[in-house]
């Protein structure tokens, strides 16, 4: 074998070799996507997104409310507990253990677990709020858990437990801070025949005192705080109004719909219908109505919105938003379904941005941010069999990952987890 022959061969092994290694042991750590908290066949699992291993966490039925604790979506550094129903487990993610312990939120004889319950985690992700039922005095108790000691304490008796409790932003330095408040509504009684009207209480969990505001009898859909301290709550049409007054908490026309606030309370986004402002009258006016998304600022002294996305009802498949939108976890932006699109509007930039386009139809799903905010999943069954679910991960940065999941007993995302 000549010279030019053996430094061929010695090129095209050490490349060979290069790749080898290369392959073997280079992993880096992009190509990991990260693991999805995921109910599916009556349980709750850890779900690898690259290669669907699953991680048994506990069993849960379709009609449990499955809430997890801010630790699951990276939000503090508390571990991440995931309440189904009367259990609350503790998701041992880091370690690919099964043995993920579980405790019963129940205390004991003479309580019940009521179905669909409404729950809330403290903004620490240390403490869970919830109530059940009394069945000496038969109403509902509430009552906060710590999820570390197990340690319960009864806050109240006499609420309606179908409005989760909301706890203030000062709760996240503690239950001794002095701005933690926790809020709850009462559920009226019949007394005589004369009903008693609801209201709303704010409990200080530092000083037991407490304020106590009425309102009608209308059902509350959801309390929140805003970062002042003053608490809001949502009737029909999801409207918010301030507890201190009932006035609106915003200016929303009164034709807008499916509106849906910041965490903290100071942006409202809301869907708009609209017409252009040189469009021409009569039959051709149809040509130019549009639906718009619009962003107000609860900081801002004046009145003024921004329109940050909108569509022309009249072309072809353009059947207007569907389903509310969806803040990030820190609240820096949120994401919206426009028929086959999923759309992202960065607040921080100010831009809307489409981040994935369906070749399918419309998509309706509830997304679920990664910790970092940079990617979304969601479940899409369209045109799947009753079955068959279809998840995606979408990362505008990155292709989108697609995966078929069959179970007969449903798939839903509960969080992202930080890992």
């Amino acid at each position: 074998m000549t010279r030019s022959q053996w430094n061929t061969l010695l090129f095209w092994v050490g490349a060979i070799l290069v790749i080898v290694f290369a392959t073997v042991f280079y992993r880096p750590a992009a190509a990991k996507t990260g693991s999805l908290l995921i109910w599916m066949n009556n349980r709750i699992y850890v779900m690898d997104i690259d290669t669907l291993a699953l991680q048994r966490v506990g069993p849960a039925t379709s009609s449990d409310v499955m809430v997890p604790s801010p630790g699951c979506h990276g939000q503090t550094d508390a571990p991440c507990w995931v309440s189904a129903g009367e259990n609350l487990y503790t998701v041992d993610y880091l370690s690919r253990s099964s043995s993920n312990s579980a405790r019963n939120l129940l205390p004991g004889q003479g309580y019940a677990w009521i179905d669909e319950v409404a729950v809330s985690w403290s903004p620490d992700g240390k403490w869970l709020a919830y109530s059940i039922f009394n069945e000496a005095d038969h109403q509902a108790e509430l009552r906060i858990y710590d999820a570390a000691t197990a340690e319960t304490q009864t806050i109240a008796v006499g609420v309606d437990p179908m409005v989760a409790p909301a706890w203030s932003v000062g709760c996240g330095e503690g239950l001794n801070s002095s701005n933690c408040e926790l809020a709850f509504k009462t559920r009226p009684v019949d007394v005589g025949g004369d009903d008693v009207v609801p209201s709303l209480v704010a409990l200080n969990l530092a000083t037991g005192e407490q304020r106590e505001w009425q309102i009608s009898a209308e059902p509350v859909f959801e309390l929140r705080w805003t970062p002042n301290g003053d608490l809001l709550y949502s009737q029909p049409k999801r409207h918010f109004r301030y507890a201190a007054n009932g006035t609106p908490a915003y200016n929303m026309p009164s034709v807008s719909q499916l509106a849906n606030m910041s965490p903290d309370a100071r942006y409202t986004v809301y869907y708009q219908p609209f017409t252009l402002a040189d469009c021409p009258a009569g039959d051709e006016a149809e040509a130019c109505m549009h639906v718009g998304v619009w962003l107000t600022d609860a900081s801002s002294d004046s009145d003024d919105r921004r329109l940050i996305y909108s569509t022309n009802l009249s072309e072809p498949h353009q059947r207007g938003l569907n389903f509310v939108p969806v803040w990030s976890p820190f609240g820096n932006g949120f994401v919206f379904f426009q028929d086959g699109k999923l759309i992202h509007y960065d607040l921080v930039q100010q831009e809307a941005a489409i981040w994935y386009k369906s070749l399918g139809d419309k998509l309706r799903s509830r997304p679920v941010f990664s910790p970092n905010e940079e990617a979304v999943a969601f479940v899409d069954n369209q045109g799947q069999g009753y079955s068959e679910y279809r998840l995606l991960v979408i990362n505008p940065r990155l292709q989108p990952i697609e995966h078929i999941i069959e179970t007969k007993t449903g798939f839903r995302v509960l969080a992202w987890l930080p890992n």
